[in-house]
């Protein structure tokens, strides 16, 4: 090919994935929000109906049921990295063969864990439940958050054949819809007297519709996917197993640091000082809005490594890098400033000022956590997850034992500022661990960080001077409506300081503004040189889906 058609085919493709980016930040962004609001709706109504005990049974069930998948070895994680690869090179076989592996490995995993659950499952919630109305539901709630979250993983490989085919939009979607779904099956169980059992029967029927909507728009991206349990080759296992263990490093430090301390903290100071928790965590779950760009990163960073484009990875370790910060800093600075508020306007009762101080620094852990993802999600992309690994373990190594420590005497605050200690620990090992290996991969992310930052200073300032010379320094929130006249005004101001600062600094590129702005448009408007390099690809899936 002469060289200035080469030139063209690479603009054009950049631009395709560009726009298949923006679309799967937008749909991410549907998804986030439906799932933000469900929660911020039924929250206050499992507090009602069950009390602050019940939400803390409602949290510790879901974090015993997610542990199991500390025994995943990586392999749904992975799933996402080998179909951008396949995809890549048009490999259908070879990627029939690794979702074969995975998926017959998940099939084993969940009747292990179904079979053990059966055994000391109803002995281990005797023993952690005290006798009294929850204990009587401690068994069905249990039991379906479990079945809940080893269905999602048998079946993860086609949530992952979707991720890596860069349709996150398509699960978006899905998952909005899911979400939704399940929201309004919730708030009908708790209005007709069914409680926490009904919410968790509930979440099954919702995760198995989310389950098979993802299976079909797999099968429809790659036309060729068959997937059969255990029928792949030693090359596969071992492939994938190799990968998918340093992955499973991450992940058990994940779970470890997400559910291991409201556990902790159920099984010591009781159920209520984990509730107490849950709400400080659903605070700091406002960061979640900085997870949008996250789930593009991985399989975009595979697929332009397959095709050796290294400055396109570090721009997008820059671009991801500084759009993360943009998106969590305001948001950090508004829970810093507005915690108690928050917790009034959003609950409208009197919550332990204990929940506002881990709200606090959750959010802070929140944000060292995302901020550090768009390097970590590079890095795995490119097939390097071991600098990941390493940070994440170690992090969440001492966030448990900085939990243990501090849950006695401090806890829920005690909890929540170990999960802070164990964030910093992680990001300042990814980074350094990527200056001694990967320089040119950190280098673009440090550059990224001072005009978000100043952004978020800047917003954090001026909604702190319009308290203090507005509203006044202490402004009651004894009610729903006080809290929310506080909010209204400060958000607006700290949200509208920190965007007009990050466009006076540059931050805000326009021409990602545009490809954000056309993000819920279609696909099908593509085209050129790259619409028919994926026709192609498409019709070489289904050849060798065929064959």
């Amino acid at each position: 090919m002469p060289t200035a058609d080469r030139t063209v085919v690479a603009g054009t493709g950049s631009c395709d994935e560009r726009r298949s980016a923006a679309r799967g930040v937008a749909w991410g962004g549907v998804e986030s929000a439906a799932a933000a609001i469900v929660g911020l709706i039924l929250t206050p109504l499992v507090v009602r109906a069950c009390g602050l005990d019940g939400l803390g049974l409602w949290a510790a069930s879901w974090s015993l049921a997610h542990t199991s998948q500390l025994l995943d070895l990586g392999v749904g994680a992975s799933y996402t990295r080998f179909t951008s690869k396949a995809i890549a090179v048009s490999d259908t076989a070879g990627l029939n063969r690794i979702l074969g592996a995975g998926i017959g490995f998940h099939m084993a995993l969940g009747a292990i864990i179904s079979a053990a659950a059966l055994l000391f499952g109803p002995r281990a919630l005797g023993m952690a439940v005290p006798d009294g109305p929850l204990a009587a539901q401690a068994n069905t709630v249990f039991g379906c958050t479990l079945a809940t979250v080893v269905l999602r993983t048998v079946l993860s490989a086609y949530r992952g054949v979707v991720a890596g085919a860069q349709r996150i939009d398509l699960l978006g979607r899905i998952g909005s819809a899911a979400s939704v779904l399940e929201g309004c099956g919730a708030a009908l169980a708790l209005s007709r007297g069914w409680g926490l059992p009904g919410m968790a029967v509930n979440s099954l029927a919702a995760a198995s519709l989310a389950s098979l909507l993802e299976a079909a728009a797999a099968h429809r991206l790659v036309p060729g996917l068959r997937v059969a349990p255990f029928a792949s080759g030693r090359e596969e296992w071992r492939e994938l197993l190799s990968f998918g263990m340093r992955i499973q490093i991450v992940r058990a430090a994940e779970i470890l640091g997400a559910h291991v301390p409201r556990l902790i903290l159920a099984g010591g100071a009781g159920f209520a000082a984990a509730g107490v928790y849950d709400l400080g965590a659903r605070i700091a779950g406002l960061l979640q809005i900085s997870a949008l760009p996250l789930p593009v990163i991985q399989p975009l960073a595979g697929r332009l490594d397959a095709r050796g484009e290294d400055r396109r990875v570090r721009g997008l370790v820059e671009r991801a890098t500084r759009y993360v910060a943009l998106l969590a800093l305001p948001c950090l600075a508004l829970v810093l400033l507005d915690a108690e508020a928050i917790l009034r306007a959003w609950t409208g009762r009197d919550i332990p000022p204990a929940a506002a101080t881990a709200a606090r620094m959750l959010a802070l852990a929140a944000a060292l956590g995302f901020i550090a993802s768009p390097l970590r999600l590079v890095l795995r992309g490119l097939g390097r997850p071991g600098l990941e690994a390493r940070a994440a373990l170690l992090g969440s190594l001492a966030h448990v034992a900085l939990a243990l420590a501090l849950a006695g005497p401090y806890a829920a605050p005690g909890v929540a500022a170990a999960a802070l200690g164990g964030a910093a620990l992680s990001a300042l090992l990814l980074a350094f661990g990527a200056h001694r290996s990967a320089p040119d991969l950190l280098r673009p992310a440090g550059l990224a960080l001072p005009s978000p930052l100043i952004a978020g200073i800047v917003g954090f300032l001026a909604a702190g001077t319009l308290r203090l010379a507005v509203l006044g320094a202490h402004l009651p929130v004894a009610t729903r409506a006080a809290a929310v006249l506080r909010l209204l005004p400060e958000g607006c101001v700290l949200a509208g300081a920190a965007l007009l600062s990050a466009v006076w600094l540059g931050a805000v590129a326009r021409d990602d503004l545009a490809a954000l702005t056309g993000g819920f448009s279609g696909p099908g408007g593509v085209t050129g040189p790259s619409a028919a390099s994926s026709a192609e690809s498409r019709a070489a899936l289904e050849a060798q889906g065929r064959s």
